[in-house]
């Protein structure tokens, strides 16, 4: 019989924190049992992918807006019944809900990822964090060394491990067909190179200053954008300002971002703020070099040496920067360094080892 985990997030609405725990439950499910329990009702976008045996693994509660007891009370009687190895919270609410059910059934340990920090510069929400803190003590995880340094200097007694988010370099290779014919067979022109963008269409995520770059590149040169959100119509009204409509693509919500990625010749964030993005990691999988803006931990999730970093608002070094990648010769496969330094399955393995105190001053 496998060990269980049990991740717990707070909604499975698209984003990275849902897409990491579903990507670990699928990667982790030939050695453990690896149940997602969602605080909230909300969307199911995210598990109409999933196979059968992940989705019998998927709890979905209902929970509504302030303090629900009711919620404690089932996450407690799910614990008893399954017995995890641990419990593994994301975010505050699954912390103070996920937390305090693991400690009333019993369950020897609990780790809580923090994906970033931003939320604790409210000091409301600090004094929250470290109340449950002490309450919990959680084995306390930060997913990149610059959330480690957000947290720490914010909360001081706080000494995170750092696990960095890792994905599945045997789900994410790079294309074997002909770049043409999965164009076409996406119904794309097939004349144009491609940056590409996986994020929601917020504002923090700058897309209007990636379609600013896309100005000054030669026309030949396409934008593919994956997601969808609410600046998506202030969007698509500057693609047509600028005179791009031909050469920019909203493509929505992508189910299979793997063939996305083979689309892209570079793949491009241009956000204002980020923890350690999984999509740049994704997409150096199937060999496509990356641009990212150098905010958070995105300076930990692009190989340095095929890939770069500029400066957040700056459409002409954002523009620059695509043109060196889309014009030069690259030598090193992104590739190399995420199966090397980027592999879900050292994550997972790490993560596991925090329930051993033993094992824990290793990492």
């Amino acid at each position: 019989m496998k060990p269980t985990i049990i991740h717990i997030v707070q909604h499975l609405k698209p984003g990275g924190i849902e897409n990491f725990a579903l990507e670990f439950q699928r990667a982790a499910s030939p050695f453990y049992d690896v149940h997602v329990v969602s605080l909230e009702r909300g969307s199911l976008q995210l598990t109409k992918g999933i196979c059968q045996e992940q989705a019998r693994n998927i709890h979905m509660l209902d929970k509504k807006p302030g303090w629900q007891p009711s919620i404690v009370s089932k996450l407690t009687a799910l614990f008893n019944r399954l017995d995890p190895l641990y419990v593994h919270t994301h975010h505050i609410g699954p912390l103070i809900y996920g937390g305090t059910a693991a400690k009333l059934a019993g369950v020897e340990c609990v780790i809580h990822t923090e994906h970033d920090a931003w939320h604790l510069n409210r000091q409301k929400r600090r004094l929250l964090q470290e109340m449950c803190l002490k309450m919990i003590k959680p084995v306390f995880v930060a997913d990149a060394n610059f959330v480690a340094e957000q947290v720490k200097r914010l909360m001081p007694a706080v000494e995170p491990f750092v696990i960095p988010n890792g994905i599945d370099a045997d789900k994410f290779t790079p294309a074997d067909e002909n770049k043409a014919e999965l164009l076409a067979g996406a119904g794309l022109p097939t004349h144009l190179r491609y940056v590409g963008c996986a994020a929601r269409l917020e504002p923090v995520k700058a897309h209007h200053v990636l379609i600013q770059a896309m100005q000054t590149l030669p026309e030949d040169i396409g934008l593919l954008l994956a997601g969808d959100g609410s600046v998506r119509i202030k969007l698509q009204a500057l693609v047509k300002k600028l005179g791009l409509s031909q050469r920019v693509f909203f493509l929505g919500h992508v189910q299979d971002m793997k063939s996305f990625y083979r689309l892209l010749d570079v793949f491009c964030l241009s956000s204002n703020n980020e923890g350690l993005p999984l999509a740049p990691l994704e997409a150096q999988a199937c060999n496509v070099p990356v641009v990212l803006t150098d905010v958070g931990g995105c300076k930990e999730a692009v190989c340095h040496e095929s890939g770069e970093l500029v400066e957040p608002n700056n459409p002409q070094k954002l523009s620059a920067a695509l043109w060196r990648l889309l014009s030069e010769k690259i030598d090193i496969a992104p590739r190399d360094f995420i199966e090397r330094e980027r592999s879900i399955k050292n994550m997972i393995s790490r993560y596991v080892a925090l329930t051993q105190p033993s094992l824990r001053e290793r990492l």
